[in-house]
């Protein structure tokens, strides 16, 4: 028997207290309760983008919206939101991102359609998003279509751009969008009416047996259990309005493990320290994806190709956990005992990870291989920081995933660069101590010969990128 309780939201235009299992999926009640069926079920993993809604959160009296695919997003969640769907943006008229999949012909069997439309219609919501032809190309990064071959979905993106761009000039785009019939009028009055649900209470776990299942963005718990976890007990991390922001204190940045990786990417203090940051993100997910990720989920995880991992590690990240009254601090690089396997206990959170904010010493930089270049998880990723000066290196830290059962810290050979100059012969015997830190094994996506050939090229491409006065591209791979 599932768990239920009273969750109450917006649902399109119409106030919601759904009776619900907090840990089902928003598909399907959308589509089995709701009968709101323009949202597709295709992959049911994040992939596909059929079943792409907008989730709308208030905070200080603006309603931010954010793509999400419905497949992963669970019922709790939803607690004094605005959800909306491909219904919930349909008017008298086609609006123009609708009339401009129509005018280029960009639906054949029309399946994927509403997920397209919805995540091109999020996009010109988001007033940090650039309304562009590059712009519209990311947002709809995480839809796939079988039947058009993208270019007529990409010349619908491109007729939006060209009719709305000079228009939505300012940081309010949800009130120009009503007034260019991008959106339904009744947009403008979500923001008063979600102030009225905002504060009601968690849903009530009185009834809930056994211990809870934790969910951050659930983008991997939900595609390898997601018919068990409406039975369950659900503690939901991924509340967007209490994640705290990112701050600096005393030389070192600190980060909410709640925070999404969309929000991570586009702050300020993770730009300053991670440069790339935003080429990374698109490396790693789509868009849909990057807004449900958590930071401390991608962690708790334990993939041994987990992308923001792997990133952090090079990082040399601290995880601040805590668990009941007690807090506790432990390296990122000490947490993975094994596979799946972490030094933690059951009750412990990771609240927050820190790091040491980077500097003009700062050299940083993130690979991965992958079969596709965003839907895809990587074969091998690795990442590296530098702190070096002129050549010198003070400290290196390497990694690499997808060559161990854990996201790999490359003790040694990060030990071995450290406190040397660097030279082409010093950089290519650190990457032969890196390959005895490991035994990649042969799996569906490549051979353990192959992962050690990718391992070897990633960690030839930091040394050419982060130091290309330094290191000889020629030199090197005429050593090979």
């Amino acid at each position: 028997m599932k768990p239920k309780c009273a969750i109450r939201f917006i649902l399109n235009n119409q106030e919601v207290t759904a009776w619900e299992s907090p840990g089902r999926l928003v598909l399907d009640y959308l589509r089995d309760s709701a009968r709101l069926t323009g949202t597709k079920e295709g992959c049911k993993e994040g992939d596909c983008g059929a079943c792409t809604v907008l989730l709308g959160s208030l905070k200080d009296g603006t309603v931010s919206y954010a793509p999400m695919t419905s497949c992963l997003i669970p019922m709790g969640e939803l607690t004094g939101k605005h959800l909306v769907t491909i219904e919930g943006l349909n008017q008298d008229t086609l609006s123009p991102v609708q009339a401009a999949m129509v005018d280029c012909g960009g639906t054949q069997c029309g399946y994927c359609t509403p997920g397209f439309v919805v995540a091109m219609t999020g996009w010109l919501m988001d007033p940090k998003r650039p309304i562009s032809s590059v712009g519209f190309r990311e947002s709809i990064s995480g839809n796939l279509c079988r039947c058009t071959g993208y270019r007529s979905i990409k010349e619908a993106g491109d007729q939006v751009v060209e009719k709305l761009a000079a228009q939505l000039n300012g940081d309010d785009r949800i009130q120009l969008l009503c007034v260019l019939g991008a959106l339904p009028d009744y947009f403008e009055t979500i923001p008063e009416r979600l102030a009225k649900i905002e504060s009601i209470a968690e849903p009530d776990s009185s009834s809930f047996k056994e211990s809870p299942v934790v969910i951050g963005g659930g983008t991997d718990l939900y595609v390898q259990r997601g018919e068990e976890i409406p039975y369950q007990q659900v503690h939901l991390l991924n509340n967007i309005e209490t994640v705290a922001p990112v701050v600096e204190e005393n030389g070192h940045t600190i980060v909410d493990s709640r925070m999404s990786f969309q929000a991570f990417g586009d702050d300020p203090l993770i730009i300053k320290a991670i440069p790339d940051i935003q080429v990374y993100n698109e490396l790693i997910a789509s868009w849909p994806i990057r807004t449900r990720a958590t930071i401390g989920g991608n962690i708790c995880n334990a993939s041994p190709i987990a992308d923001m991992t792997c990133l952090l590690l090079a990082m040399n990240t601290e995880l601040h956990l805590e668990g009941g009254d007690e807090l506790r601090s432990i390296p990122l690089k000490d947490f993975f005992l094994g596979y799946k396997q972490l030094a933690k206990t059951e009750d412990e959170i990771i609240e927050k990870i820190s790091f040491f904010t980077p500097g003009e010493k700062s050299l940083i930089n993130w690979e991965k291989v992958s079969k596709r270049s965003v839907l895809d998880i990587a074969t091998v990723n690795s990442a590296a920081r530098f702190e070096a000066e002129n050549g010198f290196i003070e400290q290196a830290y390497l990694v690499l995933g997808g060559v161990a059962p854990i996201p790999l810290y490359l003790k040694e050979a990060s030990s071995f660069i450290s406190k040397q100059a660097l030279t082409n012969e010093l950089a290519m015997e650190a990457i032969d101590i890196a390959q005895t830190e490991f035994e990649p094994i042969s799996d569906v996506r490549g051979s353990a010969d192959y992962k050690r050939l990718l391992a070897r090229q990633l960690l030839l491409a930091h040394f050419i990128k982060c130091f290309p006065e330094i290191i000889s591209e020629e030199v090197i791979y005429a050593s090979l």
